[in-house]
This record gives structure tokens, C-alpha cells and sequence, in this order.
């Protein structure tokens, strides 16, 4: 899905980028401009091509994208260049829920980050639970989770087989959505249950595919080491 993914999700992703940027205050209050004398560095986790570090780069020193797809590793660092933030992102293939995790990913580069996102890709993983605790490994304390991800449909189960005929990564869902709650536990069972909250956003995320259009409607949570 790398090559067309900014194609079949642009509407999508552009309120992607608008509400993730215009929450950042809410988010953190650690960002270059807001007097920080430290360094701020950030890690998206599960990257695809970068929505959420493009919206985020003007804010921090360093931005690091991790994708387990080589593909949309390229498609990161190409969305990169292309906004001029080339010197400051870069993405690397890495899989933080493996039960070994490479060396490659390992470095003082990969920890420590004030801020660490996933963004629609916590319904993917097979363990949540699993991938909220690497998340809070490569925080530093006080730093801070974002998680991006759907709302829970009641109508899934049709919307899945629809999903299917054009996206057919729809195959790897575990999750369909989670509440406050559910993230509230996870960030807790994390080690991140330090001022926690949970916003819906007002608009659909709305994406197309052969002259389809999907619909779903997307949260954003945050919480802190402790």
C-alpha cells in the first residue's frame, strides 16, 4: 500500500496532520518554541509515510519514523525531503514488537524521546497491551504517549467486509477500536497513567478507494511515563 497510500488516504491524512498540529498544546508542553533549553525529540512508531512527524517536525530538534514496511520507510524519508525537514526526520525499518529487538534499533538514537505516536496502527498489533510497554521503554519519564486510532463501530463487521475488496490489509485488524477506558487500562498496565486523556475528533476520517469512500471515526489519547 506504500506507493498509493497518500493517494487513497490524502483527505484523510490532511485531518490527520490539521488535528494532531493543533493539539500539540494539549499534547505537550516540552516543544522547541515553548522555551524547551533541551534538546526534544520524538519517535513515531509504526510510521507509514510520516503524517504525524510532518505535523510535529517544526516543534522538535529530531524526529526518528520506525515501520516494519521498507516501502513506507521510503515513503517517509521521500515526504521528508520534501518538506524541507530532511536534516531533522529520518525513518528506519524496525519492528519494536519483536521478541528480539535488532541492534540496528537499539542506540541511544532509539531512547529517550520526549514524545513517542502511533497513529492508526494500534489495531493492527496482535498485543496492544505488549506495544504500549515498548512504547514507555523508549520514553523518557514525564515524556509522552500519543496513540491515534479508531473509535469502536458497532457496524464492524460490515464495514470490514467492505473494507476488504479494496484495502486488503484490512486482513491484519486485531482490534476494533478502543474506548477511553480500554486506552485508560493500557496506559495504566503501561506504566503511563500519568495525565491521561481521550479526545474524538469532530471530523470523519475519510479515505477512497476505486471510487469508493470509507469512513471511520478516529480518537487521539495521551498519557505520560511515570
Amino acid at each position: 500500500m506504500a506507493k498509493s497510500y497518500n493517494t487513497d488516504f490524502a483527505d484523510a491524512l490532511k485531518l490527520l496532520y490539521r488535528e494532531v498540529q493543533s493539539r500539540r498544546q494539549w499534547a505537550s508542553n516540552t516543544w522547541t518554541d515553548t522555551g524547551a533549553e533541551q534538546e526534544v525529540k520524538m519517535l513515531e512508531y509504526a510510521c507509514g509515510p510520516g503524517t504525524v512527524s510532518l505535523a510535529l517536525a517544526p516543534f522538535v530538534s529530531k524526529v526518528v519514523g520506525l515501520d516494519v514496511s521498507e516501502g513506507m520507510v521510503n515513503e517517509y524519508n521521500k515526504n521528508a525531503r520534501e518538506a524541507g525537514f530532511a536534516e531533522k526526520m529520518a525513518g528506519h525499518k524496525g519492528d519494536l514488537l519483536a521478541d528480539t529487538v535488532s541492534a540496528e534499533i537499539s542506540g541511544p538514537e532509539f531512547s529517550d524521546f520526549d514524545i513517542v505516536c502511533v497513529s492508526m496502527a494500534l489495531h493492527h498489533f496482535e498485543d496492544p497491551e505488549l506495544a504500549l510497554k515498548r512504547v514507555a521503554e523508549r520514553l523518557k519519564k514525564g515524556g509522552v504517549s500519543l496513540i491515534v486510532d479508531l473509535v469502536p463501530d458497532h457496524n464492524h463487521e460490515h464495514h470490514s467486509h467492505e473494507l476488504k475488496k479494496d484495502f486488503p490489509a484490512v486482513e491484519t485488524i486485531k482490534t476494533h477500536g478502543f474506548t477511553a477506558e480500554d486506552m485508560r487500562k493500557l496506559y495504566e498496565s503501561a506504566g503511563l497513567g500519568l495525565n491521561f486523556d481521550y479526545q474524538v475528533f469532530e471530523e470523519p476520517f475519510v479515505f477512497h478507494k476505486n471510487g469508493k469512500t470509507h469512513s471511520k471515526t478516529i480518537f487521539i489519547a495521551r498519557a505520560e511515563r511515570q
